[in-house]
């Protein structure tokens, strides 16, 4: 886990713009910056990396940030990010639709579509926000579903929104005493989080869908039911189906545009996790085995046979390959 704090106070006040926009572009999305207070720019920010997942409090004197078509061809790592004002609002324009993010809203932006964010507060106010970036592969969201929580912003105030408003908190409470462990299981925390406010979202608006969009919206469901149970060894396409109340028969049929079963589906969500587990420094001492059985395999020799296939060597090598 890495954590910082950095502050306008370091700097020279003629060069704080120029240090933001080169804090800027140490961060998993890249934006084109601008600002109307170049000569007085004053800020604050504190960065948490859970694993693949991270979290940032910024407090900035107006900012305006846009992620543009040539920036998302230069570098695009594939994220989401939700963004909440502590302080102010957010006005953002996104697949040609405006709108304004206050408190306790949550504005949401892919990173392979352009969009702008602009900060909004009172003249000489300091603009404040929390700000959480995750790996789209972590939440099972197809581009296709993406679009309806895009064009607005999300709850914040209740639900699974402030769920995470909370974990946010946390986060930063705790970041100091934290482990290498604990540090993943909080951002596996957020991810399933984030998962399940995007479900609700879509859910919410089910009774305006084609029956296609129907499947679409319980295919996400399933997805974020799935990846928040991915430790349990038990879970089979028997147990997602009789969560959602559907046969197993028509839980395949949902899944057949993917390509592939639920069950493949399942285990390349494991390898996935388990693989990025074993390329992690902070977790170089953690027993194959343990990260294994972290991610749903029951038995060493079953996970490591699954992960040849995928990768074409056994995990230890491929630890070793990429730790070096």
């Amino acid at each position: 886990m890495i954590t910082q704090l950095l502050s306008s106070e370091d700097y020279d006040p003629a060069d704080r713009f120029d240090a933001w926009c080169e804090l800027a572009r140490s961060m998993p999305i890249q934006h084109r910056i601008s600002s109307e207070h170049t000569a007085d720019f004053r800020f604050t920010l504190r960065t948490v990396r859970l694993g693949p997942t991270a979290v940032a409090h910024t407090r900035v004197l107006g900012l305006h940030a846009v992620r543009t078509s040539r920036l998302i061809r230069q570098d695009d790592n594939g994220s989401y990010e939700l963004v909440m004002c502590t302080n102010g609002g957010i006005g953002t324009e996104q697949m040609g639709v405006e709108y304004r993010a206050g408190l306790n809203q949550w504005a949401l932006y892919d990173s392979s579509r352009p969009y702008s964010m602009r900060s909004l507060a009172d003249v000489g106010s300091v603009h404040s926000a929390v700000a959480l970036v995750l790996p789209k592969s972590s939440l099972g969201l197809p581009d296709a579903e993406v679009p309806p929580l895009l064009s607005r912003p999300l709850p914040g105030g209740t639900g699974m929104g402030a769920v995470i408003g909370d974990t946010l908190a946390r986060v930063f409470r705790e970041a100091h005493t934290m482990q290498p462990t604990h540090a993943h299981r909080f951002g596996g925390l957020l991810q399933s989080l984030a998962a399940a406010l995007f479900a609700q979202e879509l859910s919410d608006s089910d009774h305006r869908l084609p029956e296609e969009g129907h499947r679409q919206v319980l295919r996400m469901r399933i997805r974020s039911f799935t990846l928040s149970r991915l430790a349990d060894p038990a879970l089979t396409p028997g147990v997602i189906a009789a969560a959602h109340h559907i046969s197993v028969g028509y839980l395949h049929r949902i899944f057949r545009p993917d390509g592939r079963t639920i069950a493949a589906w399942i285990r390349e969500q494991r390898l996935e996790r388990a693989c990025r587990d074993l390329a992690d420094p902070s977790q170089r001492t953690t027993p194959v085995h343990v990260i294994a059985a972290r991610w749903g395999f029951r038995h060493p020799a079953d996970f490591s046979r699954a992960f040849r296939r995928v990768h074409g060597m056994p995990p230890r090598d491929y630890r070793e390959e990429t730790l070096g």
